[in-house]
C-alpha cells in the first residue's frame, strides 16, 4: 500500500515544481530585464525619438534649401549670416532691444 502513496507524492511534487517554474517564468516575462514592461517603455522612447528625427530632418532640408539659394543670392547669404551666426560689419553698430 505504500507504493501508491509514494507515486501520488511524487506527482504532487512534480506538479508543484511545474507551477513554481511557470510562475517564475511569467514574472521574468512581464517584469524581467527584457520583459514586456521594458519593451513598452522602449517602444514609447522609440516613438519620441522618431518624432525628433523627423523635426531635425525638416530643419536640415530647410537649411539645405537656404544654402542652395544662398549660393546665387548674396543678399540671402548675408541675411542668414546675420540672423543665425550673429555676423556684422566691422563699423556697424547694433542696438538690442531687451524683451519686456
Amino acid at each position: 500500500m505504500s507504493k501508491p502513496k509514494r507515486t501520488v507524492t511524487k506527482w504532487v511534487l512534480v506538479g508543484l515544481f511545474l507551477l513554481v517554474a511557470n510562475v517564475w517564468a511569467q514574472y521574468l516575462l512581464w517584469f524581467g530585464e527584457q520583459g514586456l514592461v521594458r519593451w513598452r517603455q522602449t517602444e514609447k522612447q522609440l516613438q519620441v525619438l522618431k518624432k525628433e528625427n523627423r523635426q531635425i530632418e525638416k530643419r536640415i532640408s530647410r537649411i539645405k534649401e537656404e544654402i542652395l539659394l544662398g549660393e546665387n543670392e548674396d543678399i540671402l547669404l548675408e541675411e542668414v549670416a546675420r540672423r543665425d551666426l550673429g555676423m556684422v560689419y566691422p563699423d556697424e553698430i547694433i542696438f538690442i532691444d531687451p524683451p519686456k
